[in-house]
């Protein structure tokens, strides 16, 4: 099952890293110069892909078990692609002209900082559980760019939000759509569910 879930991801994050490399640096385009956006494209993608690939290594049981100091010096890959995807995502996010973006993108490169530092923090402490909760919830929102598109497809291919008429309010409702409902999820089956089962075991 766990084989088919990552497999399924590793293709979707393929799929859309290249569809989102091609919409940026060959039909829109960068910027028209250096310092305008360009810089800061070419940056985010180059740092934001490191989590993107190493992430699946991290939760490999077995390659983390065989190969525990490949698994540090990629989790050390890890956090530096975050933080440096997540500062330059800030930029881009405050700078990009759609403004029902900009609090969306801004909150979302927040909580991916926030996220990731919080991950390496607690493994500095020792404290593996929270690092692992921490690096799931730092990942999911690495991954935000695939649901971003896939919902992007569903909005203008499938008619997804149609009863939104205004195309604004619906790029800026499935904008945030794109890390709320995976977060949600994810907070579903790592906190409040073992919250719950906790809770009635006590009881």
């Amino acid at each position: 099952m766990m084989r088919i879930f990552w497999t399924t991801i590793i293709l979707l994050s393929s799929y859309y890293l290249y569809r989102a490399i091609n919409f940026r640096f060959v039909k829109e385009g960068i910027g028209p110069t250096f310092w305008n956006k360009q810089f800061w494209f070419v940056s985010h993608l180059a740092t934001a892909v490191l989590p993107l690939i190493t992430g699946p290594f991290q939760f490999w049981n077995w390659f983390r078990k065989r190969y525990i100091k490949w698994h540090r010096f990629l989790g050390k890959v890890y956090i530096i692609g975050c933080l440096l995807g997540g500062l330059s995502a800030l930029y881009l996010g405050i700078t990009q002209p759609y403004s029902g973006s900009i609090v969306p993108t801004l909150i979302l490169a927040s909580l991916w900082l926030f996220m990731t530092s919080a991950a390496w923090i607690t493994i500095r402490r020792k404290d593996v559980q929270a690092h692992r909760l921490f690096m799931i919830r730092s990942y999911t929102l690495t991954l935000s760019f695939v649901f971003l598109r896939i919902l992007s497809d569903l909005v203008y291919e499938h008619n997804f939000l149609s009863f939104i008429k205004n195309q604004d309010v619906k790029d800026a409702t499935y904008e945030w759509m794109s890390w709320v409902i995976p977060i949600l999820i994810i907070e579903f089956f790592i906190s409040w569910l073992p919250s719950i089962k906790r809770l009635k075991s006590s009881t």
